[in-house]
Protein backbone atom coordinates (compact mmCIF):
# COMPACT_ATOMS: atom_id res chain seq x y z
CA UNK A 1 0.00 0.00 0.00
CA UNK A 2 2.71 2.73 0.68
CA UNK A 3 4.55 1.72 -2.45
CA UNK A 4 1.56 2.00 -4.69
CA UNK A 5 1.42 5.67 -2.89
CA UNK A 6 4.90 6.91 -3.49
CA UNK A 7 4.60 5.24 -7.30
CA UNK A 8 1.43 7.35 -8.08
CA UNK A 9 2.07 10.75 -6.14
CA UNK A 10 5.53 10.84 -7.05
CA UNK A 11 6.67 12.28 -10.76
CA UNK A 12 8.23 9.88 -12.96
CA UNK A 13 11.74 10.35 -14.20
CA UNK A 14 11.69 11.07 -18.01
CA UNK A 15 15.07 11.28 -20.39
CA UNK A 16 14.67 14.47 -22.37
CA UNK A 17 16.66 16.32 -24.86
CA UNK A 18 17.97 19.74 -24.02
CA UNK A 19 17.80 21.23 -27.53
CA UNK A 20 18.84 24.57 -26.05
CA UNK A 21 21.95 22.88 -25.22
CA UNK A 22 22.07 20.92 -28.23
CA UNK A 23 21.90 24.44 -29.86
CA UNK A 24 24.29 25.80 -27.92
CA UNK A 25 26.87 23.73 -28.77
CA UNK A 26 26.37 23.16 -32.56
CA UNK A 27 29.05 25.38 -34.37
CA UNK A 28 27.23 28.82 -36.55
CA UNK A 29 29.00 30.93 -38.53
CA UNK A 30 29.88 33.14 -35.99
CA UNK A 31 31.16 30.75 -33.36
CA UNK A 32 34.49 30.77 -32.22
CA UNK A 33 35.61 27.09 -33.10
CA UNK A 34 37.79 28.18 -35.54
CA UNK A 35 40.33 25.15 -36.61
CA UNK A 36 43.46 26.73 -35.79
CA UNK A 37 46.20 26.00 -38.47
CA UNK A 38 50.01 27.81 -38.27
CA UNK A 39 50.81 29.99 -41.00
CA UNK A 40 54.22 30.95 -39.95
CA UNK A 41 57.45 28.54 -40.18
CA UNK A 42 61.08 28.94 -38.67
CA UNK A 43 63.18 28.99 -41.14
CA UNK A 44 67.11 28.72 -40.86
CA UNK A 45 69.27 31.57 -42.80
CA UNK A 46 72.23 31.52 -45.23
CA UNK A 47 75.28 32.71 -43.92
CA UNK A 48 75.39 36.16 -46.20
CA UNK A 49 72.24 36.96 -46.04
CA UNK A 50 70.81 40.18 -43.78
CA UNK A 51 67.01 40.43 -43.52
CA UNK A 52 64.78 43.17 -41.78
CA UNK A 53 61.61 42.88 -39.96
CA UNK A 54 58.74 42.98 -41.94
CA UNK A 55 60.21 42.37 -45.45
CA UNK A 56 57.96 40.54 -47.80
CA UNK A 57 59.59 37.35 -49.46
CA UNK A 58 58.21 34.75 -51.46
CA UNK A 59 57.61 31.27 -50.47
CA UNK A 60 58.07 28.05 -52.44
CA UNK A 61 57.50 24.54 -51.88
CA UNK A 62 60.64 22.16 -53.50
CA UNK A 63 60.87 18.89 -52.50
CA UNK A 64 58.57 19.20 -49.24
CA UNK A 65 61.25 22.06 -48.07
CA UNK A 66 60.09 25.26 -48.08
CA UNK A 67 62.27 28.17 -49.52
CA UNK A 68 62.53 31.41 -48.63
CA UNK A 69 63.21 33.86 -51.29
CA UNK A 70 64.33 37.55 -51.97
CA UNK A 71 64.05 37.56 -55.73
CA UNK A 72 65.97 35.62 -57.28
CA UNK A 73 67.84 34.62 -54.22
CA UNK A 74 67.29 32.02 -51.51
CA UNK A 75 68.03 33.32 -48.16
CA UNK A 76 66.24 30.81 -45.97
CA UNK A 77 65.18 27.23 -45.78
CA UNK A 78 62.97 25.41 -43.97
CA UNK A 79 63.03 21.58 -44.16
CA UNK A 80 60.87 20.74 -41.47
CA UNK A 81 57.55 22.95 -42.18
CA UNK A 82 54.46 22.44 -40.70
CA UNK A 83 52.05 20.71 -42.74
CA UNK A 84 49.23 22.88 -43.05
CA UNK A 85 51.77 25.89 -43.99
CA UNK A 86 53.22 23.10 -47.08
CA UNK A 87 49.39 22.51 -47.83
CA UNK A 88 48.39 26.17 -47.92
CA UNK A 89 51.67 26.74 -50.34
CA UNK A 90 50.44 23.91 -52.57
CA UNK A 91 47.08 24.66 -52.69
CA UNK A 92 48.25 27.82 -54.34
CA UNK A 93 50.65 26.69 -56.78
CA UNK A 94 53.81 25.85 -54.19
CA UNK A 95 54.31 30.14 -54.47
CA UNK A 96 52.82 32.25 -51.71
CA UNK A 97 53.74 35.78 -50.64
CA UNK A 98 55.09 35.81 -46.95
CA UNK A 99 56.38 38.20 -44.72
CA UNK A 100 59.40 38.29 -42.12
CA UNK A 101 57.55 38.64 -38.20
CA UNK A 102 60.36 37.76 -36.61
CA UNK A 103 64.74 37.50 -36.55
CA UNK A 104 67.38 35.65 -34.35
CA UNK A 105 70.63 36.71 -35.31
CA UNK A 106 72.37 34.84 -32.70
CA UNK A 107 71.00 31.44 -33.84
CA UNK A 108 70.50 32.63 -37.90
CA UNK A 109 66.98 31.84 -37.55
CA UNK A 110 64.21 33.82 -38.49
CA UNK A 111 60.13 33.16 -38.87
CA UNK A 112 58.17 33.71 -41.98
CA UNK A 113 54.22 33.67 -42.18
CA UNK A 114 51.94 33.68 -45.11
CA UNK A 115 50.47 37.90 -45.89
CA UNK A 116 46.77 37.34 -45.83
Amino acid sequence: MGLDFIRTAAPGFNRVLDRRLVELNSPTLFSRDVPVFSRTARADMRDDVAVTLGEKVMLRVINNKVIVQRLNAVIAECPNAPAELVAILRSGAGIAEGEITSVQPISQTLEVGICE
